[in-house]
């Protein structure tokens, strides 16, 4: 007996099956023994023919069913859901209604307990559709019963009505009763997979913010120990160019000398951006990165820190040109920050654009001051402009945007003023990034 009840179990009710999936296989099971054990009752009560014929009949169904479905996927369990609701509960249910006492008889029992399994097999649309036609079909035949009488074959004593009733308030009663244990024992088993999934999560969640502290720790380190050393060469660069400036006579190839530290000068600068930007990223990832605010004419800083980016920056023969509506009021930033903003956009922009012409445009809206840096460049295509923002975006094959941590940056800066920034761009018809300030902020 142990070993019947641990295969049932394990066959038709282990874990890893829907909830949908396990009622069922409950209602087949539960419908093979009712069926026997109503025809057997008709057989005793003299219920007729008909009704013993198919309450027989449902408990063969109910193990055919069994079968196959146990041993199909999804689309036969659906299929045999709605075996069971048409041959079961829209037809046999009635006949045998009209066949076994009528609304005086247990069938009443039945009809809700059909109604109650109908609402767990199916789903969505098909649920209600089910659901309606079976209560309109139910009411109907106790109405068809009660103005018909004739339609209805009796029970031949008042014992026999007593004993259906009995059999239908006990088989449909049980039967529901299996569905909700089998709903709370899902719900226990769901629930203490959800509680060990949480605690496998915890568990994770503590392991990746050490490995992320260990991340910051390291980013900052070594920005740390390279800073020394660029700042050594820089510094060393320098004074070459000016040491060879002060020889009485220029030694041979001075022109190609003085380019070549020019070269290490602005790989310096570029790797000094580089360890800037990656130390503001650990800032930012500890919650420290600070501003430093003061009151800013804007058109006239933005003036001067893109003429001397884009001097310093630009070696693909852009020009720059500035559009910026006259008479701004002052605004609350912090200049070092909105600098640093400024030179990626700028970097960015005579990087992807050859001969072109770069567009710094500032305006005016509702106290709100708006500024773009337009390129008509290369461009890039919408699904990198969707991730370009992102902290370590992946690079696409075939495009050439660094796009690592520089607007990342941006995008962090000018969400601390209480702003936002923005990206307009496509394909070969080069790019517009545009950041808003408030000015009470």
């Amino acid at each position: 007996m142990k070993r019947l009840y641990a295969h049932l179990k394990n066959k038709y009710f282990h874990e890893s099956l829907d909830l949908r999936v396990q009622s069922f296989n409950l209602l087949a099971l539960a419908g093979m023994a009712a069926g026997v054990v109503v025809a057997l009752t008709s057989i005793w009560t003299d219920a007729g023919a008909v009704n013993i014929v198919l309450n027989f009949a449902a408990s063969v169904l109910a193990f055919i069913l069994l079968r196959f479905t146990g041993k199909e996927k999804k689309l036969s369990y659906r299929l045999s859901c709605w075996l069971i609701v048409a041959l079961v509960f829209i037809v046999a249910f009635p006949a045998m209604f009209f066949t076994a006492g009528g609304y005086r008889s247990g069938m009443p029992c039945f009809f809700v307990f059909a109604l109650v399994f109908t609402a767990i097999m199916l789903e969505n649309r098909e649920r209600i559709a089910a659901l309606v036609f079976e209560f309109l079909l139910y009411v109907s035949c106790c109405l068809l019963a009660y103005y018909r009488p004739e339609t209805v074959t009796p029970f031949q004593t008042e014992f026999d009505y007593i004993s259906d009733v009995a059999v239908g308030i006990t088989a449909s009663g049980v039967l529901l009763l299996l569905v909700v244990l089998l709903h709370i024992h899902i719900y226990h088993v769901r629930q203490l997979q959800i509680g060990e999934l949480n605690r496998e999560l915890e568990a994770r969640n503590v392991t990746l913010e050490r490995y992320n502290r260990m991340k910051s720790d390291f980013l900052a380190a070594v920005a740390h120990e390279v800073s020394g050393p660029l700042t050594v060469i820089s510094a060393s660069s320098a004074d070459t160019i000016a040491l060879l400036a002060e020889l009485p006579a220029p030694p041979a190839h001075m022109d190609e000398i003085t380019a070549n530290h020019e070269r290490i000068e602005r790989r310096v600068t570029l790797l000094d951006r580089v360890i800037t930007d990656l130390m503001d990223t650990v800032a930012i990832e500890n919650g420290r990165l600070s501003l430093s605010r003061q009151n800013v004419k804007l058109a006239d800083f933005l003036k001067t820190v893109c003429d001397a980016g884009f001097k310093h920056l630009d070696k693909n023969s852009n020009r720059i040109a500035y559009d910026f509506q006259p008479d701004l009021p002052y605004i609350w930033l912090d200049p070092t920050r909105i600098e640093q903003v400024m030179t990626n956009l700028i970097s960015n922009a005579v990087r992807h654009t050859k001969s072109g012409v770069i567009t710094v445009k500032l305006t005016r809206t509702d106290k709100t001051q708006t500024v773009s840096v337009a390129d008509d460049g290369e461009g890039m295509d919408a699904d990198i402009a969707a991730v370009v923002m992102k902290q370590y975006a992946p690079s696409v094959q075939g495009e050439y945007w660094r796009h690592g941590i520089g607007l990342f940056l941006c995008r962090q800066i000018i969400v601390s003023h209480g702003g936002e920034i923005w990206i307009e761009t496509q394909k070969g018809r080069g790019a517009t990034i545009s950041f808003e300030l408030r000015e009470e902020s």
